[in-house]
């Protein structure tokens, strides 16, 4: 049984939901690395995503229009435009957005486009949070240009409904390093002297 946990924090606004999911595919699974299933009103994204899959996710939407919940669960992240266009897909359907272990990366701007975003309670609290980062070139360093073209500090803040601290955003944007991320936890599961949001 799959709960989702709702998170009440300051810079993320959460809901509340509470879901049973079987786990068996109902959907084709991606061919490369990400996959994707349908299981009652749930879409469940796993692995690192890439561009083919914006398609795949909006043809099963539009297959399932029962859908409420993207479940996005142990992503690497991946290809960065893709997780903007899905995480903005996600939003014009209302969709609710669940972390489901790690969710990295590009997978951190699909989860911010859920209406309402949640954390499961299927991995233990310690090993569910979103990592946040910039955009980094091939060597692994932070490219600049690229955060800045693709207004990623703006389109954070957008997402986040203007809770995003921005100085903690332009902070995490600005990691000089593709291997450091901003980790946030549920803050009413993991909290070290009061802190959830780690460095």
């Amino acid at each position: 049984m799959l709960h989702l946990v709702p998170c009440r924090s300051a810079s993320v606004r959460l809901g509340s939901l509470l879901a049973a999911v079987v786990l068996t595919p109902l959907f084709a699974t991606f061919a490369q690395a990400m996959d994707l299933r349908i299981i009652h009103d749930q879409i469940i994204l796993s692995g690192p995503g890439v561009v083919e899959h914006i398609a795949k996710v909006e043809t099963a939407l539009a297959a399932h229009p029962n859908v409420t919940t993207a479940i996005l669960r142990n992503s690497p992240g991946g290809h960065a435009p893709s997780g903007y266009r899905i995480g903005e897909l996600f939003r014009s359907k209302g969709l609710t957005t669940a972390v489901s272990g790690y969710c990295y990366s590009a997978c951190s701007r699909m989860y911010l486009g859920g209406k309402s975003r949640l954390f499961t309670d299927d991995y233990p609290p310690g090993g569910t949070h979103i990592g946040f980062h910039g955009h980094y070139d091939k060597e692994g360093r932070l490219d600049s240009k690229w955060v800045a073209a693709h207004g990623l500090k703006d389109w954070i803040i957008k997402y986040s409904d203007g809770k995003a601290d921005v100085q903690l955003v332009e902070r995490w944007t600005q990691l000089p390093v593709a291997q450091g991320y901003a980790h946030f936890f549920n803050p009413a599961k993991v909290s070290r002297k009061g802190v959830s949001a780690f460095m």
